[in-house]
């Protein structure tokens, strides 16, 4: 029991924090027009963090609130996906995820070399903007980077593209009058990090969203044969015998949920209070994840790794503008 009022006291300052502006934007949003609950948690966070000096005990509560509370409401927000839906994705979608993936990462390599930029930075930043951000890079680490250092620094670049692409994205889509599914492949198949595709793709719509989450899970499930094809390459290495790669729990209970919602095998009142529960905890880990981003940190990266970065961005969303083009 003590174990258990410790471990409360010690997260509950940082999602306390995350839970007043996360609340607070989804009551701002029927006030503000065009802007959702899920944008404004982001921007309030964001501002929140980079004008007050927050104590160093906020941080596990924000770092919950951004990692496990998300992982909740994605599990939850299977119910919303009703998997007869996917068809609105088309076959085609596996193999824009594919493209991307592959892409990405190639491109990432030999753009990294005519810049003069390390073969395992390269690697490190193309598996980040491949696959699933910083996951992504902390999972291939110990296969691939050469230097402690091209950790962070690769996981600083895809954040910031990340955290500019949340706002950059929506925008994109509206000027391309691009339908639901294909703003959902665009969003979800360009954007880093899974929290990001959230936050941009609810900011569009709903059903944006649920779709553009489905790509991205289709992505995120990319890293294990794209480790075991670097574990092939990087076998000498010792640590590339030891790493075991995972598929993350929370996609497995997204579809689990989806399954249990396409067949009606939940209480209908069950099912929409557990529905109206998603939406809150969503709107609570966006605001997690606006509490972590620091101006100063994302803009003080190197100028090649931030150019390296920006190119590999930039050719993704032209690649994928290119490829949702062919689909009718």
């Amino acid at each position: 029991m003590g174990k258990l009022r410790k471990t409360f006291f010690y997260y509950l300052p940082g999602v306390f924090i995350a839970c007043l502006i996360g609340l607070g934007s989804k009551y701002l949003a029927t006030w503000v027009p065009n802007l959702s609950g899920v944008t404004l948690a982001i921007i309030l966070g964001l501002i929140i963090r980079n004008t007050l000096n927050l104590d160093e005990k906020h941080s596990p509560g924000i770092q919950f609130a951004s990692k496990k509370i998300l992982a909740l409401a994605i599990i939850l927000m299977g119910l919303k996906l009703e998997l007869a839906v996917l068809g609105e994705l088309g076959l085609e979608f596996i193999a824009i995820v594919i493209i991307m993936v592959c892409s990405s990462i190639t491109l990432s390599y030999l753009l990294g070399r005519l810049l003069g930029v390390s073969k395992s930075f390269s690697l490190l930043l193309g598996i980040g903007n491949g696959i699933c951000g910083s996951s992504a890079i902390g999972a291939t680490a110990p296969l691939v980077a050469e230097k402690e250092e091209e950790i962070g620094l690769s996981i600083g670049v895809v954040n910031l593209l990340g955290t500019i692409g949340i706002f950059l994205l929506p925008l994109l889509t509206g000027l391309l009058k691009l339908t639901a599914p294909k703003s959902a492949l665009m969003i979800g198949g360009t954007l880093q990090a899974v929290g990001q595709v959230v936050a941009a793709g609810f900011s569009v719509s709903e059903k944006v969203g649920r779709l553009a989450t489905v790509v991205k899970m289709g992505r995120v499930l990319m890293l294990g044969p794209i480790v075991l094809v670097l574990g092939f390459f990087f076998q000498n290495d010792e640590s590339s015998q030891q790493k075991k790669v995972s598929i993350p729990p929370f996609i497995v209970g997204f579809f689990i949920f989806s399954l249990l919602g396409s067949l009606n095998l939940l209480p209908t009142s069950l099912v929409e209070n557990l529905k109206t529960l998603s939406k809150i905890l969503l709107t609570i880990a966006m605001a997690g994840i606006g509490l972590k981003i620091n101006v100063s940190d994302l803009t003080d990266q190197g100028p090649k790794a931030l150019l390296l970065g920006m190119l590999i961005f930039i050719a993704q969303l032209s690649l994928i503008t290119i490829l949702i083009s062919f689909i009718s």
